[in-house]
């Protein structure tokens, strides 16, 4: 497994931090839409507003549509066929220069001659357009899964290029028919600090230490470094699981938690094992801090019900894990095996050693890591039973998987 692990790690490394297109929440809010289209700006506002001295420069009549998407891509150094403009940014004028930065940038896009095809994928989108139509529409526009954002694309075209953005919110495709599994905590979810003060995990912040648990059982605080999901206005569903204490988690259905199994021994040894959390019933035991005990105790689940919350927030420990809510969850998700997760994380744990500041910033290279890379590859080497395929499946490769030993027993 070992050798497997290294192998994947190969094949992933250089690719976990090539750069990542923003959020497509964040590319609406910046493109300066078409006002015909429902947008705020017409051809000669959106020159005005990023060209200063517009009157020498030489832009050609049909550049408004490529200066549209240069907006958001915030390029801060010149560039083949760009121009600076206000803020110190640079523009492109021309369809060839913006295509060529995009696979500079952000790689090859997936291509199709179907728009059928880019079906719930968002991102920036190339039209390849002949005739007529090639001058009469923009070529370079917003896709939002189901059509352009604010602008009006081609009616017939030969092919299209479309370079993903992620989206907000912890919504992860999980099969072929698009079945989704949230990866994440609503924003009143509470952790506890080294000082002992319980804060919401929305104020959780990059080398803040949060309490965890060893696989000895022995309490630690571990620092976070970095996110996997800070979206404050996601709104979704997510799982409140309820044990014996009234001690209540809420979860994501695809997040990793720690499931009891009682092992016969000399001094009854429990032996935990990562599940996703849609896969905890009442009856089962989990990992629960509580207040009356000085460690983690196994605690009997007595309810597990469905809830809508506010907020996506997945923070990442250099542990791997956090007490979440009083309970002990990993701090991963999709794919079943707990330890295999943390062992695929080990470089960008690495990274951040030298680099917190990089892999802090909004999870943007972790994000792209788990879902750009991990997932791909990871299911073509591990098998698809080891990642979430949905609430209902009963091929589940946490369900089979022992991944961790807690020796909590009485001396």
């Amino acid at each position: 497994m070992k050798q497997v692990i290294m192998i994947l790690l190969v094949l992933v490394i250089p690719v976990a931090f090539s750069k990542m297109l923003p959020q497509f929440s964040v590319l609406k809010e910046m493109y300066l839409g078409n006002v015909d289209y429902g947008g705020l700006y017409s051809d000669q506002d959106v020159k005005q507003y990023l060209f200063k001295d517009l009157n020498k420069r030489k832009l050609p009549d049909n550049a408004t549509c490529i200066l549209r998407m240069s907006a958001v891509l915030n390029v801060t150094t010149e560039e083949p066929g760009s121009q600076q403009g206000l803020k110190n940014y640079f523009y492109f004028h021309e369809r060839d220069e913006l295509l060529n930065y995009l696979k500079k940038m952000y790689g090859e896009p997936d291509q199709s001659n179907k728009t059928k095809d880019f079906s719930g994928k968002v991102g920036i989108m190339s039209f390849k357009v002949s005739g007529s139509e090639a001058s009469e529409n923009c070529g370079v526009l917003l896709w939002n899964g189901n059509g352009v954002h604010q602008g009006k694309g081609p009616k017939y075209f030969q092919s299209a290029q479309l370079w993903a953005a992620p989206t907000a919110g912890c919504v992860t495709n999980v099969n072929v028919q698009q079945s989704g599994g949230s990866t994440c905590f609503p924003s009143k979810s509470q952790v506890e600090l080294r000082s002992g003060k319980k804060i919401p995990i929305s104020d959780l912040a990059i080398g803040d230490t949060v309490k965890t648990v060893t696989k000895k059982g022995q309490i630690v605080f571990s620092p976070v470094i970095t996110f996997l999901e800070q979206e404050p206005d996601y709104k979704g569903q997510f799982i409140t699981i309820t044990t014996e204490s009234k001690t209540q988690l809420t979860i994501s259905e695809a997040h990793l938690i720690f499931k009891i199994e009682f092992l016969r021994g000399p001094r009854g040894e429990h032996t935990s094992r990562s599940v996703h959390a849609s896969q905890i019933k009442p009856g089962d035991r989990i990992v629960v801090q509580a207040p009356q005990c000085r460690g983690p105790i196994p605690e009997m689940v007595v309810a597990v019900s469905t809830v809508e919350r506010q907020g996506a927030f997945a923070p990442v420990t250099q542990e791997g894990t956090m007490i979440v809510d009083g309970v002990l969850v990993s701090c991963y998700a999709d794919i079943a095996d707990h330890d295999l997760a943390d062992s695929l994380m080990a470089p960008l744990k690495s990274f951040y050693n030298w680099a917190p500041q990089i892999l802090g910033a909004r999870g943007k290279y972790a994000h792209s890591y788990l879902k750009r890379v991990l997932r791909p590859i990871g299911t073509r080497v591990f098998g698809e039973e080891m990642f979430y395929q949905g609430p209902d499946s009963e091929v589940m490769g946490g369900k089979e998987t022992i991944t961790s030993v807690f020796d909590w027993h009485d001396e």
